[in-house]
């Protein structure tokens, strides 16, 4: 789209390089199979990215985190939202801020056209959702993770295929991978274990307030269990949501959309996910189990998609199965250890490349 190239040329921002970030980074590197001379050159894109909240900002600032600590030579390249500059550096990695008009509809365009010109030979792109990877030409060395919805919506099927024909593909979950109808890698979460949460009494929900996301199903579990219930998320269910714990007789705290997350004072987190008749909304993994198991706390999820790869218990009934019980801190913190953590991130980036995504 050259002439879409020519009428953003003067969007683009300042590009920060490497040398402008390197106080930042420091000389420990987590575990790389690379070299520091063969140090690959990745371009993360994506519409998300910190201070904005959500699951796809927290995975890629998480991963340009892990791969720069490796070694690698990582920029962002990311919606300018609100507050931010349109260049400089977050936690060592270099960000350049996108502009684009109609973002919601047209995000993906409005981004690929600002990053190509940028491009350098053998730079790896690596796209956070599959929109972002079609406008990127054939010879881009091109990597897409694929968290969810991208994967589970059948209207969107023949797009999604044709990416992932022709990139490198990395889902976050076996679940997902089954899904991507071509060779991948699951890519492990660099998340690490913390100091543990001090354990109390409430269920805790972290998630959007629509029907997908079962947190009605939440509020019954809690009225089952006589606990109190603390729900951190906003949307369109929320009314009914607060009126079903009142008819309940559920001590329910809806907080509305925050960051800040009350993990001390939690019992156990829960995803209780359904998906739509049509297989819509299926959860790709759920990176909030695996926040909460950073910091010690069991989780309770349904079997919908990728959940049960990540919770600490499954009920195939939210509405009915008894809970058993549940793990301490230290058995949930060395399962994360086990199957998570930077050095795993770095690790199956770097293979999942050297093999074209088998």
């Amino acid at each position: 789209m050259p002439w879409a190239v020519r009428a953003l040329a003067a969007l683009r921002g300042p590009v920060p390089r490497q040398a402008d970030v390197a106080a930042h980074r420091g000389s420990r590197r987590a575990e790389s199979r690379y070299p520091e001379a063969l140090a690959m050159r990745i371009r993360i894109v994506t519409t998300e990215y910190p201070p904005f909240f959500g699951g796809v900002a927290t995975w890629s600032g998480s991963v340009a985190r892990a791969l720069a600590g490796a070694g690698h030579e990582v920029d962002v390249f990311a919606h300018l939202g609100g507050g931010e500059s349109e260049g400089g550096a977050e936690a060592g990695v270099p960000v350049s801020r996108l502009r684009g008009r109609s973002w919601n509809r047209w995000g993906h365009v409005w981004t690929a056209a600002q990053v190509r010109p940028r491009l350098g030979r053998g730079d790896v792109v690596l796209a956070t959702t599959w929109p972002l990877a079609v406008h990127f030409a054939p010879e881009t060395r091109l990597a897409v993770a694929w968290h969810g919805s991208d994967l589970t919506r059948p209207a969107l099927i023949e797009g999604r295929e044709a990416v992932a024909r022709r990139a490198v593909n990395f889902p976050v979950s076996r679940y997902l991978g089954g899904l991507v109808g071509a060779p991948h890698t699951v890519l492990p979460y660099p998340i690490e274990p913390t100091t543990p949460a001090r354990r109390g009494e409430a269920l805790l929900v972290v998630a959007r307030l629509n029907a997908l996301k079962g947190v009605d199903r939440a509020v019954r579990l809690a009225a089952r269990l006589g606990r109190p219930l603390v729900v951190v998320g906003d949307g369109p269910e929320r009314l009914r949501l607060e009126a079903l714990a009142s008819a309940l007789d559920v001590h329910a705290d809806f907080r509305g959309a925050t960051s800040e997350i009350p993990w001390d004072g939690t019992w156990a987190l829960a995803l209780l996910s359904r998906p739509d008749a049509d297989g819509s909304g299926q959860e790709g993994l759920g990176l909030v189990l695996l926040e909460a198991a950073a910091r010690g706390i069991p989780s309770i999820g349904s079997g919908c998609g990728g959940i049960p790869e990540a919770a600490s218990v499954v009920l195939l009934d939210p509405e009915a199965d008894e809970v058993p019980e549940l793990p301490g801190a230290g058995v949930v913190q060395d399962w994360l250890r086990e199957h998570h953590g930077a050095a795993r991130c770095v690790a199956a980036f770097e293979r999942g490349l050297d093999a074209g995504g088998t």
